[in-house]
């Protein structure tokens, strides 16, 4: 319908002119009408589309009412809404029911506005009314529809949306099913990204899906996507899109339903295990086994039946299984085969035929098929044991020789397979033990028969020597050991396990034991013993510990009285006094760690230690002995080294200072080395790490070394027995690190220093920093540079054999030594770099070593020449006067020997240390 708008001139222009009024008013399918501003809006004229529209003539309308003719139900609502309307904005709209003449009632839609005259008054109201009765219906029709649609998509398990036919696909419908699938009321997805919902990896397959719906004219297959849900999770859904089009032909809205197969994707995917499994058991068994119907034929079999009786598939499909089995067994295999089609599950032996004609023994089972509890053919699961049954033969021959020899050995002796249980005993063995031979049969006694250890201790619980001997796989031999008979009393034994081996293949071992019950006064004459010296550690403890309280009052007191003393003698004496009871102190404290470790009541507590921390803590303690010594003390650390181990902290510590304490102690000249370094390691489960401590000092006779850990002992030496002590100190430190889980040991030569060192075990889990390849490898530990402090040195040498080994001493003492090949090569390095000491080769081509050593002293004349060690094959007093004419200040023969390098780098070093300030 077409609205007729016109202006207030051209209303009256047409008013003047009835011919053209009435053109214009009969032109329109609308009736357009006047009307009195009054109460009963009065019909003052109308167009001849009244009589069409209503069934009235226009004549018949003129003078009545026009709110009469409106639908009672209307009337009301619609004069009130005029009313208001046209006071308002002059403008009024309404849809109401009107009166038809014949009685019927049809939709119209009218459109009223004032006329003004002149003078801007209301003069009359023009109604332009159009029938809408056909688009009521179809707005009636589409609130049906609408209605039913949400009818479906309220009450669906489904979820139905409708989006945006854009990139995004907005969302502008989202059905009720949102809430129970995926936690989202309906208005939290209005107006969101659609594929903002979708599983990142599977929002590619989604757009190409869309496009794949508008490509294709016929409906595509649903696409399956995981969508996500309120709470975070996905739900797999199955989704099918259709697309509207607007009058152009154009995408409008995108219609979705999602389906959850959260479920069905699982039992899918079970489904396929179950499939593959069953696959992978059929298949792949080593085992032959094949599927036989119902009537006795074979419908398929594995791999490993094919193997066995050397037929293929397709060679016995279809086929009986009668040809295969051996005459004398068919009854047999009938039987068997006819209880297995009732539902009973059978197992037996038979004999069957190779394709080539041999005989094969078998061990068969006969398991029914089912399919909805009912019975539909037979699996047989067939296993080779000819070869078995021909070693049991062999077994049955030789028990009679077995028996005979088992019965003859006074020794017990009893075999167990890899699971403990007893597979044969002689009478000796049974007789000492106690167990009546077939009681002992096939049974597990292996706990009850180890028990203890000879020191009477009790054995870990599935953990005694015969049992790790069994699972390991080796041998053992235990010189003592307690053993239990069946009445639970115990007997002192020696007894050996031997892993027995058939094919190849560990299948038990045989345990052989002797009773040594005579030797029980040994062991409690030993028990006493370290009873004995248990009760003198735990005495030595407590005395110990009582002694300290005194002692702590002591020293407490002595600090105290030295704010009272007045005179610097009173002070001298005091002095001696705190002197002396420190050194008590100290004495006391080593025979409580001492007695306490005696006594096993030493506790290491384990905590993160850096070990950076750990040796600067060490260094600092001893700062100031060793700058009164005029010594050095150094540190080095093994870069592949973690930043931290787990170790007692407080242990590492006492055991460290002790060690440095006796090395600062023990040495006049050089100094001191302090390093950590990472041990090669076979067990990749494991890493080691070994401390060490390395002097210049006096040295240690071989001959006393095997004294240095003992308690209570001292090395015996004047020169050690002037620093006293109580020769604990190192007795300490081994019990510590052997608590610890690590080992101890010293290097060390008369008059050539001394390396004590220690290595810890630890737990390769707990330091994943270090790469399990680097615990493999052997590794040559990192020396420091300062042995005997920081030297530069240079080698002149032209024989290769005698360049590796000078070098390689000079390397293992921490030096980089550089090389060069002749005396003039010599020269010239040290004209281009300063050395401290020079080994040089005497007899060397183009420039032998003392032609060379005159150049370097002439050269160096006005500025600090190194130190230079003729090398030299000759050792006469003519060649040494020559060596010490040209230049050079000491000399070492060949063949070279490791002591005569270190004695030059010991003497030269603490030399060039004392003259540093003249050599600049």
């Amino acid at each position: 319908m077409s609205e007729v708008t016109i202006s207030t001139e051209e209303y009256e222009r047409l008013l003047s002119n009835e011919k053209h009024y009435h053109n214009i008013i009969n032109y329109s399918n609308d009736l357009i009408s006047r009307h009195r501003i009054d109460k009963g809006s009065t019909y003052i004229s109308m167009s001849n589309v009244a009589y069409e529209m209503m069934g009235y003539l226009p004549e018949e309308l003129k003078g009545t009412s026009g709110f009469s003719y409106i639908h009672p139900d209307d009337v009301e609502q619609v004069i009130e809404h005029i009313n208001m309307s046209l006071i308002i904005s002059h403008y009024a709209t309404a849809a109401y029911r009107i009166l038809r003449k014949d009685g019927s009632y049809f939709w119209a839609e009218s459109v009223c506005r004032y006329v003004y005259d002149e003078y801007g008054k209301e003069i009359e109201v023009l109604a332009v009314t159009r029938d809408i009765t056909e688009r009521k219906l179809i707005e009636e029709q589409l609130q049906q529809n609408e209605w039913q649609m949400r009818l479906i998509t309220n009450h669906t398990s489904d979820f139905i949306s409708r989006h945006k036919a854009s990139d995004n696909l907005e969302y502008l419908y989202a059905s009720p099913a949102c809430k129970t699938l995926l936690g989202y009321e309906p208005e939290e997805m209005l107006g969101k990204d659609g594929l903002s919902y979708v599983h990142e990896e599977d929002v590619e397959k989604v757009r190409d899906y869309l496009i794949s719906v508008q490509q294709v004219q016929v409906d595509p297959e649903a696409v399956i996507f995981r969508f996500r849900r309120k709470d975070g999770t996905y739900m797999w859904s199955e989704t099918t899109c259709r697309y509207t089009y607007t009058d152009q032909g154009e995408f409008e809205y995108v219609v979705a339903v999602s389906r959850d197969i959260t479920e069905r994707r699982e039992q899918e995917k079970r489904m396929r295990e179950s499939e593959s499994r069953y696959k992978s058991l059929f298949e792949h068994n080593p085992i032959g086994i094949n599927a036989l119907s119902m009537d006795g034929t074979y419908l398929s079999m594995n791999k490993s039946m094919e193997e066995l009786l050397g037929y293929t598939n397709e060679d016995l499909r279809n086929k009986p299984f009668e040809p295969v089995a051996h005459p004398d067994d068919l009854a047999k295999t009938n039987y068997h085969f006819e209880l297995a089609k009732k539902g009973e599950t059978q197992t037996y032996e038979i004999r069957t035929f190779h394709k080539d004609g041999h005989i094969i023994e078998v061990h068969v089972t006969n398991v029914p098929i089912y399919v909805e509890n009912e019975v539909v053919g037979v699996y047989g699961i067939i296993n080779d044991i000819t070869e078995r049954n021909h070693y049991l033969a062999k077994i049955k021959n030789l028990s009679n020789q077995q028996e005979l020899i088992l019965n003859s050995v006074s020794e017990g002796i009893f075999g167990v397979d890899l699971e403990g249980n007893t597979t044969f005993i002689n009478p000796a063995g049974s007789a000492m033990l106690g167990y009546d031979v077939d009681a002992m049969m096939n049974e597990y006694h292996l706990k009850q028969i180890e028990q203890s250890e000879p020191d009477g201790s009790p054995s870990l619980a599935g953990d005694t020597p015969i049992l790790r001997s069994l699972s390991d796989g080796q041998p053992l031999y235990r010189e003592e050991a307690v053993l239990w008979r069946q009445d639970n009393s115990s007997f002192l034994a020696s007894y050996r396990v031997t892993p027995i081996i058939d094919n190849g293949e560990r299948v038990g071992a045989v345990i052989v034991f002797q009773d040594r019950t005579e030797e029980n006064e040994v062991i409690r004459a030993r028990e006493v013993a370290e009873q004995a010296d248990r009760a003198k550690s735990e005495f030595l403890a407590i005395i110990s510990h009582e002694l300290r309280t005194p002692m702590n009052g002591m020293i407490g007191m002595i600090e105290l009285l030295f704010d009272t003393l007045e005179t610097q003698e009173q002070r001298e004496y005091a002095e001696i006094i705190m002197d002396s009871n420190n050194a008590l102190l100290k004495i006391l404290n080593e025979l409580l760690d001492f007695s306490k470790i005696e006594a096993g009541r030493m506790e290491l507590e384990y905590s993160e230690v850096s070990i950076q921390h750990l040796l600067d803590q060490v260094t600092d303690i001893f700062a100031m002995p060793v700058q009164e010594k005029k010594l050095f003390i150094n540190t080095h650390i093994d870069p592949r080294l973690p930043s931290y181990l787990i170790g007692d902290e407080d242990r590492l510590r006492q055991v460290l200072i002790n060690l440095v304490g006796n090395a600062v102690k023990f040495t006049d000249n050089g100094g001191v080395l302090i390093s950590a370094h990472l041990k090669p390691q076979n067990n990749a489960q494991s890493i080691v790490i070994e401390f060490s401590v390395q002097d210049t000092g006096h040295g240690i006779p071989e001959d006393q070394q095997a004294k240095l850990f003992q308690p209570f002992s001292q090395i015996g030496t004047a020169t050690n027995r002037r620093y006293g002590g109580t020769g604990l100190g190192l007795s300490i430190c081994k019990k510590i690190i052997e608590l610890m889980g690590g080992s101890i040991r010293v290097e060390s030569n008369s008059n050539r220093g001394a390396t004590f060192a220690f290595t810890l075990t630890l737990n390769a889990a707990d330091y994943p920093e270090i790469p399990a390849a680097e615990q493999l490898l052997p590794v040559t530990p990192s020396v420091p540079s300062s042995l005997y402090g920081p030297l530069r040195i240079l080698v002149a040498e032209d024989n290769a054999t005698n360049q590796k080994v000078l070098l390689t001493i000079l390397s293992k003492r921490g030096y980089q030594a550089d090389l060069v090949e002749n005396g003039a090569a010599a020269v010239e390095a040290t004209n281009r770099k300063s050395y401290d000491l020079v080994f040089m080769d005497v007899n060397m081509p183009i420039m032998d070593g003392l032609e060379a050593t005159r150049r370097i002293r002439q050269q160096h004349r006005h500025k600090p020449t190194p130190i230079i060690v003729a090398v030299t094959a000759f050792a006469r007093k003519e060649e040494q006067l020559l060596c010490m004419e040209s230049g050079m200040q000491d000399f070492v023969s060949k063949p070279l020997r490791i002591t005569d390098i270190e004695a030059q780098l010991e003497k030269w070093s603490e030399y060039i240390r004392n003259h540093a300030n003249d050599r600049k």
